[in-house]
């Protein structure tokens, strides 16, 4: 049983971490392989706060007994401060959804050549049809579709630094970014932005994740994350013909064959409307709670209000937007260490 939760956890942390924004490649080029191979140093340091973190995270939540994360956050700010984390999660809620929105745009512009309004569309229909089934769809289209995610990106990212040639000639220059200015700091940002959604979902699923075993698979959450990532950053920097493109790791999958890019375009497809779906849920069910809105009310309501806002270029979104909430985000950080060790 302990073997059987580690692992759930593990799991839970990666697919909470590992949005379509991951997966894609964008996240990985803007956060570490504009640095080079200093930015492979700062996917190290990612994962070792992503697993230390991950530790004291569901230490303090078995301490506390939480059952929700507003609750979570009023142990951890007061009930004050607690309110004002909750408002920016719910705005970190509605920003990853109009970025897997927008990825979806450009993934059928840049892969089939064809609008990219008409991928939005797609995506928002598939999208609304699971949030129309409530928890059961959700569940069960993460069930089956997060363990694909992984292992079928790993693997094209690991046979492409393996097997395919050697890039040449350079990619579209990343301008850089005035938030972001050390590899070091960037990977603090990443990790700092990434905790508060993995906070969420960790805080949300109460005592299934305060037995023992847990926190060990915190640990092995943030190892997983850190060695896709890598092997993402190594791909990346072997071929820098791709990097500036808004979907770098179909241009790497292309390396492989035109059915590896196909697949993987599918695939990352999916990865973007199960991180929308995962986000959209949590966002709906907060709303829900307030007793302002019924479920399907407030559904159609984010649907209509995202659609038009997910024409932002999704390169944009990860490149201002992200690093904005990885600073709002840095107070998490020291005050989830300070408690712990006080404790």
């Amino acid at each position: 049983m302990k073997w059987k939760i580690t692992f759930q956890v593990a799991a839970t942390y990666v697919g909470a971490v590992m949005g379509a924004g991951f997966a894609s490649g964008q996240e990985i080029q803007q956060f570490f392989a504009r640095f080079g191979s200093w930015g492979l140093a700062g996917i190290i340091l990612s994962s070792a706060l992503f697993s230390l973190l991950g530790w004291c995270m569901l230490d303090l939540q078995k301490r506390w007994k939480v059952s929700s994360y507003p609750m979570f956050f009023d142990h951890l700010l007061s009930p004050k401060w607690g309110k004002w984390a909750d408002g920016l999660v719910s705005v970190l809620l509605l920003v990853g959804m109009m970025a897997m929105i927008s990825g979806s745009g450009a993934l059928f512009y840049e892969y089939f050549g064809i609008s990219k309004w008409l991928g939005i569309v797609l995506t928002v229909l598939v999208i609304g049809m699971a949030l129309w089934f409530r928890g059961e769809g959700v569940l069960w289209i993460n069930t089956v579709l997060i363990p694909l995610k992984f292992t079928f990106c790993l693997g094209i990212a690991a046979l492409a630094v393996m097997l395919a040639k050697s890039g040449d000639g350079e990619g579209i220059v990343i301008l850089a970014n005035p938030m972001v200015k050390s590899w070091s700091f960037s990977a603090i940002l990443y990790v700092s932005f990434n905790l508060t959604l993995a906070m969420v979902v960790f805080a949300s699923l109460g005592k299934d994740v305060q037995r023992s075993g847990a926190r060990l698979g915190a640990v092995l959450g943030g190892l997983a994350l850190g060695i896709f990532a890598f092997m993402i950053g190594a791909a990346l920097l072997r071929f820098p013909e791709v990097l500036g493109l808004e979907i770098p790791m179909v241009a790497v999958a292309g390396k492989l064959g035109d059915w590896t890019a196909f697949f993987y375009v599918i695939v990352l497809w999916l990865a973007m409307i199960t991180a929308a779906i995962g986000n959209g849920f949590s966002l709906i069910s907060r709303v829900v709670e307030t007793g302002k809105l019924n479920y399907n009310r407030t559904t159609l309501i984010l649907l209509a209000l995202l659609l038009p806002l997910a024409g932002v270029k999704f390169s944009q979104i990860v490149q201002l937007i992200y690093p904005l909430f990885g600073y709002l985000g840095l107070v998490f950080m020291p005050t989830i260490l300070f408690l712990w060790i006080k404790r």
